[in-house]
């Protein structure tokens, strides 16, 4: 059973979520890079993530099973910094990365079925569209931060792994690799990470052929019944 929805405008807000975080890891990197403590940059980042899934919890629910289980991630994404705040850990981290990779596949998947499913474009599905793209790129450098830290040598061009604040490394790459760029300053060397890393180049070409054809599909509909 649907809920009720009555924001026109839902997926500009998970849309400034993604881009604030985006914006606050590097500027945290910058901060540490400083001198800043680690600890309390590390805090903030982990505040930020809490922040963008309560946005998009807020912002992406359309049925009550999806609510519950978003709003069960939601609720681990600020417990997992708390609990790691007393009992620093490994498996803290790894558990908070599995939450926010879980956290995309599933707004991602949300966000999918409600651009490709309408009759129309409008603004809020253009928004929707980005919002896919964006957390696409931001699964697959959560996806390579696994793959690092279980095998470190599975990148060229990365810091050394004992650095505490790596991940905006990892989302340049996935980003890079997504639009296919290939700067080639990072780039796979184990096996695993080649084999996502090709994956990844082959998802974001079809989304944007996907994407494309159908708003233009939409649009020459919308001629036509005119």
């Amino acid at each position: 059973m649907r809920l009720p929805v009555t924001r026109h405008d839902n997926y500009a807000f998970l849309l400034a979520g993604l881009l604030f975080f985006f914006l606050l890891i590097p500027i945290l990197h910058s901060l540490v890079d400083a001198g800043i403590n680690v600890g309390l940059m590390r805090s903030l980042a982990q505040a930020g993530v809490s922040a963008m899934m309560l946005i998009g919890v807020w912002s992406l629910i359309r049925e009550k099973q999806l609510f519950r289980i978003e709003l069960g991630l939601a609720g681990l994404s600020v417990a997992f910094p708390v609990f790691g705040m007393f009992y620093p850990s490994l498996g803290v981290d790894i558990g908070q990365s599995v939450v926010a990779l879980i956290f995309c596949v599933i707004s991602g998947f949300i966000a999918a079925r409600h651009v490709f499913s309408g009759a129309r474009v409008n603004r809020n599905r253009l928004y929707g569209a980005m919002c896919v793209y964006l957390l696409m790129g931001l699964a697959w450098a959560i996806v390579y931060t696994f793959i690092f830290n279980f095998f470190p040598a599975s990148f060229h061009g990365m810091e050394a792994p004992g650095n505490p604040v790596v991940f905006d490394d990892f989302l340049y790459f996935s980003f890079v690799t997504l639009a296919s760029l290939g700067y080639g300053d990072i780039s796979p060397a184990g096996p695993l990470a080649r084999t996502f890393a090709y994956l990844e180049v082959i998802a974001g070409q079809f989304y944007i052929a996907i994407m494309v054809a159908g708003l233009v599909g939409l649009y020459m509909k919308k001629r036509e019944g005119e």
